[in-house]
């Protein structure tokens, strides 16, 4: 029995060596015609965001007031072909979200938070007719929380960052437009939608009742922010595909 089976191991470790080459050949076959290319890129934008909470939609003394937020950063991208890409992306954010509600009769006040972070994105990009669908996951790291309340301190021992994760995970959506350019250098417009699907909330932030900040129960929350980007694109190198037995190069601008 044992025998049998070494006999069988070397045509299976051939047929798995086979399939393996077939691969990397069918992989490099691919790359060889469709000439993938590099580029890189400045973005920023600018937008609003909402901090869902079921609560707050229970709570009638307390309303959503949308605030400006912005972001910023740079993109690398690899384009396997001019209709499918992927980039990652690092952005500084920064959202902001308010609230006005009444601590008593006849007194009106207002609170905010905001949340400044460091996102890092892996996109896929689909582009058609010189615009772009996108869509990707997204981590995010906490660098500063801030927190102003007109109505009084309901934090108590905490500090504001001591009611947000330190790190959480959303998913990203985008759709935009080729608005103008060259041939190496492009600028593009769109709107990419986040929405974060972990509870924002850390352990100390749940038990504060993070963000209605009342003796509660605490329900999740969620940020959902949509954000008007702009991005410069600089396409830096490319892939040629090898003619006349010449093996392909990185030619870079």
């Amino acid at each position: 029995m044992n025998c049998r089976n070494q006999k069988q191991n070397p045509s299976i470790k051939a047929n798995t060596m086979k399939h393996f080459f077939t691969v990397i050949l069918l992989c490099t076959t691919i790359l060889s015609y469709s000439q993938p290319w590099f580029d890189i890129g400045l973005k920023g934008g600018v937008g609003s965001s909402f901090l869902y909470n079921k609560q707050i939609f229970d709570d009638q003394n307390l309303t959503h007031k949308f605030k400006p937020g912005y972001t910023f950063g740079g993109k690398f991208g690899f384009n396997f072909v001019q209709e499918h890409q992927l980039t990652f992306d690092a952005m500084v954010t920064t959202v902001n979200q308010g609230f006005l509600y009444y601590p008593e009769a006849g007194v009106e006040a207002n609170r905010e938070f905001g949340i400044n972070t460091l996102d890092l994105l892996l996109m896929y990009r689909a582009n058609k007719n010189g615009s772009y669908f996108e869509i990707g996951p997204q981590w995010s790291s906490v660098k500063k929380v801030t927190y102003t309340d007109n109505g009084g301190n309901f934090l108590g021992v905490n500090s504001p960052s001591d009611l947000i994760k330190d790190k959480y995970f959303s998913i990203a959506l985008g759709v935009g437009q080729y608005i103008a350019g060259t041939d190496n250098f492009g600028i593009t417009a769109g709107i990419r939608l986040n929405y974060v699907i972990d509870d924002m909330a850390s352990d100390k932030g749940k038990e504060a009742n993070f963000p209605v900040l009342l003796p509660k129960s605490s329900d999740p929350s969620h940020n959902i922010s949509a954000m008007f980007v702009i991005e410069l694109n600089y396409d830096f190198g490319y892939l040629v595909s090898p003619s006349c037995g010449k093996r392909g190069k990185l030619f870079v601008f």
